[in-house]
């Protein structure tokens, strides 16, 4: 008890040392994180029961994605023209709070496609504040920003199944339609709070000034993408979020559907996994994580993504009946400790990685990098099912495992570089 009480106290400590904005902005963010988890279960299917057809809803993944890599290549331009603090409250309001208002009296498609353009602006407001939260922080500071951002995240993962409870008392339709309002009026108040409580970052300050004309903003961005492609190490952290983002869609969008189709896992056995690669996420962080942070990050990034691809690899592997559920367990455990890695280091790491007046545009490139490659991605996955159900997962394990090899040679550079 008393190890436990002392890393507790640990992590709040590291709450409490981490920059003014991150600390108030990470304070605040469970208030979006729970309720965003317990509706976005149940979003699909709900657009199903209120008439929109199976197709339709491959459509709106579609339009979103197609958003968001339109306006993917505008976000570095509009935080360095505007300021992060002003382009995060306007941004989330347009593409959460409006969205989750035109959600609720949705009758048919159009209003989705509506409520799903807004949506896909949420790249814009995700830059800004990914920089709010990062800036004016030390190296070792982001990877504790980076670690408390996925506490939260998981902590709100594990109220998804309270949303089970109020569609068991309360059905579907009316259970999803109102938390997506409590979701709208919620954000609302946060974003509006957060806009109060924070002050823009100094880099932010600078480059608004500078960018005041806002003139020069294309050609910065394709100078920035000339700068990333020479910077061998930043792109090989650049290619490792793209091809890490691609294996998760690859995993992620059929493996429930795999569980119960090849697995014959019954739907209540099925939400065991998620809760449980949360509560494992949960402990990781607040044990192992604190521990991490001043080790080599590479090294530490390359651990946690061979873990994901033996996890992914594990998949392939586990056959149906009880041994295949302890398999699945453990697919669990090794994939949750990899993704809790990856996602503290990941980030802190592609910050790190490039200069102040360059990061925005570096940022959005590559989220408009990511949007790229993962529009394709999904119907790809659709049809590798329909082909194989286990290619899906030979895809998600070749694609990390590529990864782990690029962190490889990111760690080999770096080595070269400290023996100069």
């Amino acid at each position: 008890m008393t190890g436990i009480k002392a890393q507790l106290q640990q992590m709040v400590l590291a709450f409490k040392e981490i920059n003014p904005n991150a600390k108030k902005i990470l304070f605040f963010e469970p208030i979006f994180a729970i309720p965003y988890a317990m509706f976005i279960i149940y979003s699909s299917l709900y657009m199903t029961r209120v008439g929109v057809k199976d197709y339709q809803i491959g459509l709106l993944s579609t339009v979103l994605n197609l958003i968001m890599l339109i306006t993917s290549p505008f976000a570095g331009m509009l935080v360095n023209r505007f300021g992060r603090k002003k382009v995060l409250l306007v941004g989330d309001f347009l593409s959460w709070c409006m969205y989750a208002y035109i959600f609720f009296f949705a009758k048919d498609f159009v209003w989705f496609l509506i409520a799903t353009i807004f949506n896909g602006l949420m790249r814009i407001p995700e830059l800004a504040w990914r920089l709010l939260l990062m800036e004016d922080a030390t190296e070792n500071e982001r990877v504790a920003i980076y670690s408390v951002t996925v506490f939260v995240w998981n902590m709100g993962n594990l109220f998804a199944p309270l949303m089970g409870v109020f569609v068991a008392r309360f059905g579907l339709i009316p259970a999803t339609k109102w938390t997506v309002l409590v979701f709208g009026i919620l954000v609302n108040v946060l974003i509006v709070v957060r806009h109060l409580v924070t002050s823009e970052s100094s880099v932010g300050q600078k480059l608004a000034q500078e960018n005041s004309n806002g003139n020069n903003g294309f050609s910065e961005w394709f100078d920035s993408l000339k700068y990333m492609l020479k910077n061998g190490q930043l792109l090989l952290i650049v290619l490792v979020t793209i091809f890490g983002n691609i294996a998760l869609i690859f995993r992620d969008t059929y493996k429930n559907i795999y569980l119960s189709e090849a697995l014959h896992y019954p739907d209540s056995l099925i939400s065991v996994f998620p809760t449980l690669w949360s509560a494992v996420a949960l402990v990781f962080v607040i044990f192992l994580i604190p521990n991490l942070k001043d080790q080599k990050h590479d090294i530490v990034l390359f651990w946690g993504m061979l873990l994901i691809t033996v996890s992914n690899a594990l998949i392939l592997v586990a056959p149906p009946g009880t041994f295949g559920f302890i398999l699945m367990i453990i697919v669990t455990v090794l994939g949750s400790i990899g993704a809790a890695v990856y996602y503290s280091f990941v980030d802190a790491i592609l910050a790190n990685s490039v200069d102040d007046d360059r990061r925005a545009h570096v940022l959005s490139i590559t989220m408009f990098l990511i949007s790229l490659f993962s529009m394709p991605v999904g119907a790809i996955a659709g049809q590798c099912y329909t082909f194989s159900k286990s290619l899906p997962f030979v895809l998600a394990t070749i694609f990390t495992f590529l990864c782990t090899v690029l962190i490889f040679f990111r760690v080999r550079i770096g080595r070269a570089k400290e023996r100069q």
